[in-house]
């Protein structure tokens, strides 16, 4: 890689590298004669820094172990930087495990850095040694230093955000507009808007103007304005800086002609209508709602928490009062000590109301105990009701019991526990949800929705959707922007649900042939005894595959 492209490069890292600096720089002391090197890549596997031994990294770039060198695993096969970036998670590779021949000397030990915000994968910390000796200490050590640069990545992200604040109370807010400030990620930290919140999303993270955050953008503030000013005309879109740098925005509504229509809101009904399990867990929580207890809502990333909790407030005694939604992975001790979330709880503490907590388990352990005295404060002196529902996408129990979770939050907010299924545990629901997507996709074009085949039905219904309806939503809206008939087949489905596989992963026989029975399936139209002959095998047989495969049977034949 030329030397320019590497500092453009490393310009698209510099939060990374910014955040990697000290964790680097007191490795290099610690490797110094150590018989090894520290690589640091970013997330395409192009190493942007390297430190250590320099004997070792003198010997490193005979085999292109140096900045500028590029190891996916794409490009040069199994290794440890391009590995561990496609799996995700820390990997070792040594001697004959690399595919490379000439890197068969050495032995390497990687762990992926993610931002804490987004949870995407930025980048990777690599030791490399040409013994074998060093690579069992090589794997913790990278680990553990994956670790302090996720770390100081939410210490530059709570300052930015500290920053935006300031930069928001230093120009002032006129009397008649309504603000939203957003981070670099999308993330909405803090609005003036009553159906908004702080930390909600930009415009509702299950179904907005954008998600929450929009991971694609990469932390591209100024793409980030554009979606704005495309998804909001006639707002005020302000890109704010730090210096030199653009850390988020400030979108300025106009109070005439600002709100969306009624039909955008959350629906309780319309949650409800997406299945049977849903039709009872909305009843549920409905009722925990009007008796005024604390509601927990824990169930996997997008799988409609927020939306649920929204359509409890639209729907439930509180509809006409306010409704405030705090991140609290970006509380700090200044959001609880006079900032954007103390105005959110002063505000329900004067009129009552909703009060939403993104994932509590994330709340920094020094800010515990100011969140702690802020919902006594609520409780203590709302005039009217404030009910708190709580978000989590992890057992709050499991992290009182790891000492990473106050009692007095925990039992605070666990007053009653809500589990919402991800899509995997709901495939019979995908038809109907499907189609409701379909109905409202803001992509709706030539008056008509989109119209799935049995076959690509069955695809869907077969897919894990790890992404759960932030996966399903993102997917029927591309579809919707991009199909001219309006008639979806298996072809025009992503490729991974297509083929029944996970993207990036070449077909198994266990793939092959629950494609090959969901094609048998299609081609019959559900008819079991039909699709079973076609197969060449019993009925029961068919049955058993189906259900090894999670296809749901119940409207076949």
């Amino acid at each position: 890689m030329a030397g320019n492209e590497l500092d453009e490069l490393r310009g698209r890292n510099a939060r990374l590298r910014q955040a990697a600096q000290a964790a680097v720089r007191r490795t290099g002391y610690m490797l110094d004669d150590a018989g090894a090197m520290l690589l640091l890549a970013d997330r395409s596997g192009v190493i942007l820094d390297a430190t250590g031994d320099s004997r070792i990294r003198a010997r490193g770039e005979e085999n292109h172990l140096h900045p500028g060198g590029r190891w996916g695993e794409d490009a040069i096969g199994t290794n440890a930087i391009g590995t561990a970036l496609h799996l995700a998670k820390p990997t070792t590779i040594s001697g004959v495990e690399h595919f490379c021949e000439a890197i068969q000397r050495w032995s390497c030990a990687a762990a992926p850095i993610s931002d804490p915000r987004t949870g995407r994968v930025l980048g990777l910390i690599n030791i490399s040694s040409p013994s074998t000796d060093a690579l069992r200490r090589g794997a913790a050590f990278s680990v553990s230093l994956a670790l302090q640069i996720e770390e100081a990545l939410r210490s530059i992200g709570l300052q930015e955000h500290q920053r935006l604040v300031d930069q928001l109370l230093s120009r002032g807010v006129s009397r008649g507009d309504e603000i939203m400030l957003l981070n670099r990620h999308g993330q909405q930290i803090w609005s003036s808007l009553r159906d908004a919140g702080a930390g909600a999303g930009a415009a509702g993270a299950d179904g907005g103007v954008l998600p929450d955050p929009v991971p694609e953008l990469d932390g591209d503030v100024g793409q980030l304005a554009e979606r704005m000013r495309a998804a909001l005309p006639g707002a005020g879109v302000d890109i704010v800086s730090d210096g030199k740098d653009p850390i988020g925005l400030i979108v300025t509504l106009a109070r005439a002609g600002r709100r969306r229509p009624a039909a955008a809101e959350p629906d309780l009904a319309a949650v409800a209508r997406s299945g049977q399990a849903m039709a009872g867990i909305c009843a549920e929580a409905q009722r925990i709602v009007e008796a005024g207890v604390a509601l927990l809502l824990k169930g996997p990333t997008g799988s409609g928490k927020e939306t649920l909790a929204r359509a409890l407030h639209a729907d439930g005694p509180l509809s006409d009062l306010p409704l405030a939604a705090l991140d609290c992975s970006l509380l700090d001790d200044v959001a609880l000590r006079g900032g954007a979330a103390t105005d959110a709880v002063l505000r329900l503490a004067e009129r009552g109301g909703t009060l939403i907590l993104d994932e509590p388990a994330e709340t920094p352990a020094a800010v515990q105990p100011l969140l702690v005295q802020s919902l006594t404060q609520l409780a203590r002196s709302a005039e009217r009701r404030v009910q708190v529902i709580s978000l989590s996408s992890v057992p709050l129990s499991e992290r009182l019991a790891e000492g990473r979770l106050r009692p007095d939050l925990y039992y605070r907010l666990s007053g009653a526990v809500v589990h919402l299924p991800g899509l995997a545990g709901r495939r019979e629901d995908l038809p109907a949800l499907v189609a409701d997507l379909a109905a409202h996709s803001p992509e709706r074009r030539r008056g008509g929705a989109l119209r799935f085949t049995p076959g690509a039905m069955l695809r869907l219904q077969a897919h894990d959707w790890p992404g759960n309806l932030r996966e399903l939503r993102n997917m029927v809206e591309r579809l919707s922007a991009t199909s001219f008939s309006r008639l979806i087949d298996v072809a025009d489905l992503p490729p991974a649900i297509a083929q029944g596989r996970p993207a990036g992963r070449e077909p198994t026989l266990r793939d092959r042939e629950r494609a090959e029975i969901l094609d048998a399936l299609a081609e019959c139209g559900g008819n079991m005894t039909g699709t079973a002959r076609r197969l060449g095998i019993s009925r029961s047989t068919l049955y058993l595959k189906l259900e090894q495969y999670g296809v749901p049977r119940g409207r076949h034949r």
